[in-house]
């Protein structure tokens, strides 16, 4: 039995990426079992979903702990939430990101592979430029990084279970088989991974969401950051007035500055910038 855990972010497409593979699974002629876990439920939220790919039925109902394979739809996540606990001595890592493989560390070893999904999204336009959805993208890459289902079988359950722009997500998902990267680490070179930070406090509900991003940790949501472009910048702190985190300064001569700490990356400013002097650029 092959078992897969995807770690990703609301509105991303983890859970959607973890049916896509099963049903890609079953055009192959093997059984698979797809479910997903939700914390809080909205978009920039963790969001865990799981696969199990086997050639006999399927009697385990229980979430994936020691997975063979883990996928990762946004890298930021690797700095403050523990996506490899579990992964079994020798199996595969799979980040969206522009950077090397050797870029990253297993603490037990094994492979890893990399791939910008997210600029392969932007590409073939699946989603939106504020969010991307890289769940395509990635399970290309996953095809060929492990050969467990094939290409031809992914690109026929993109093209019968995808409701929107199916053409261009079968796209992303050859762009992903052909941009991965994958590079062998051996267990000796690989320092121990970082403890992560101990969890925030649960999320408060109702009037309390209004505290404060920086607060609520929601910063560490964003897959995406804003950048102004001082030289189309008219100073009409539109940006400002609509962040709902009060996330946007303003230096001495007026300019908007951002506050990382308090974005959550929504792209509302990108949204409502009249001068378009705002772009969202995927978060390193």
């Amino acid at each position: 039995m092959l078992e897969i855990r995807f770690h990703g972010r609301g509105g991303q497409g983890a859970v959607v990426a973890s049916e896509l593979l099963a049903q890609a699974v079953f055009f192959d002629g093997k059984v698979a079992q797809s479910f997903p876990f939700f914390g809080v439920e909205r978009r920039g939220a963790p969001v865990t979903a799981f696969t199990r790919i086997d050639d006999q039925p399927i009697r385990l109902r229980s979430f994936i702990e020691n997975p063979d394979v883990v996928v990762v739809l946004d890298p930021g996540l690797l700095r403050d939430t523990p996506v490899t606990e579990g992964l079994k001595p020798g199996g595969l890592l799979l980040v969206n990101s522009p950077r090397p493989p050797e870029a990253f560390s297993l603490p037990l070893g094994g492979r890893i592979a990399t791939l910008d999904a997210t600029g392969i999204a932007l590409g073939r336009k699946v989603g939106t430029a504020t969010m991307p959805v890289v769940n395509t993208a990635v399970l290309g890459a996953l095809a060929r990084a492990t050969g467990a289902f094939t290409e031809t079988s992914l690109e026929r359950a993109i093209i019968s279970f995808v409701p929107s722009h199916p053409e261009e997500n079968r796209a992303a998902a050859r762009d992903g088989a052909e941009a991965v990267r994958t590079e062998p680490v051996a267990p000796s070179t690989v320092a121990p991974a970082p403890a992560p930070p101990a969890a925030p406090l649960p999320f408060p509900e109702g009037p309390m969401a209004s505290r404060p991003s920086h607060v609520l940790h929601t910063s560490s949501w964003r897959t995406l950051r804003p950048v102004i472009d001082r030289d189309r910048c008219t100073r009409c702190n539109f940006c400002w007035e609509f962040c709902p985190d009060d996330a946007f300064d303003l230096d001495a001569e007026g300019y908007p500055l951002v506050r990382l700490s308090y974005c959550k990356g929504c792209g509302i400013c990108a949204t409502e910038c009249p001068p378009d002097a705002i772009q969202m650029v995927t978060e390193a």
